[in-house]
């Protein structure tokens, strides 16, 4: 195993929960796993768990306000238990090398579908899926609820041309 740096471990502390619990319990044994360089050893063990976890809070804030943007009829419907429940995903997940938002946000929802499936906007699910795919066409029957709690059904269509840029066009239905 290849050793690591002092700036390689503290991003590694930053992303992983379960990596700062273990660091709280033992800052010894999580150098040694993560096989840390001898000579940043000193700066490391000097590291607060408390201090590691409040800029972890942070980092985790402005994914949740990324997230937040790009499901705003989710986060209406999960009201006040939104942040809660992201930051409990976002605590033990990140989404890998390719550390979009859209991944961010699809992987959040997926979660949340499995938890309370009825939180999660079938229009903004579907969008997510979409913009995560390569496909040039695709149409959903969904509703979309308006800023007074009225769903009003549409039909959604994405429309992927010859780049990646993508199109959503809503068409409402009136019955």
């Amino acid at each position: 195993m290849v050793e690591i740096d002092f700036n390689t471990a503290l991003g590694r502390l930053l992303r992983d929960g379960r990596l700062r619990d273990a660091f709280a319990v033992s800052p010894q044994s999580v150098a040694e796993q993560m096989n840390l360089g001898a000579n940043d050893w000193p700066g490391f063990l000097q590291l607060r768990a408390d201090d590691l976890e409040f800029q972890a809070w942070v980092l985790l804030r402005k994914r949740f306000d990324l997230v937040h943007n790009l499901l705003p009829e989710t986060m209406r419907r999960m009201d006040e238990k939104g942040w809660p429940a992201f930051f409990e995903y976002a605590r033990l997940n990140w989404p890998g090398d390719r550390s979009t938002v859209l991944l961010d946000a699809f992987q959040f929802c997926r979660r949340l579908r499995r938890e309370n499936f009825a939180s999660v906007s079938h229009a903004e699910w579907n969008r997510l899926n979409f913009a995560l795919s390569k496909r040039h066409l695709s149409i959903h029957g969904s509703c979309r609820e308006s800023k007074v709690g009225r769903s009003r059904p549409m039909l959604q269509v994405f429309l992927r041309c010859f780049s990646s840029k993508w199109y959503e066009f809503d068409l409402f239905l009136e019955l």
